[in-house]
């Protein structure tokens, strides 16, 4: 039997962004570029130009 583990290691501040991140996937918001940018705009998070479209 195989087993995938992913780990992170976050600052104290990002950890708020994964909870606030998972309570926009479960209010049914779709998950893409436009609709992310507040959130990244309040953990001033910028997504790389190679994946903006």
């Amino acid at each position: 039997m195989n087993a995938v583990m992913l780990n992170t290691f976050t600052p104290d501040l990002y950890v708020q962004y994964f909870r606030d991140f998972k309570a926009m996937i479960d209010s049914g918001q779709p998950v893409n570029a436009e609709t992310m940018k507040p959130l990244w705009q309040n953990y001033a998070t910028e997504i790389s130009d190679e994946y903006a479209s």
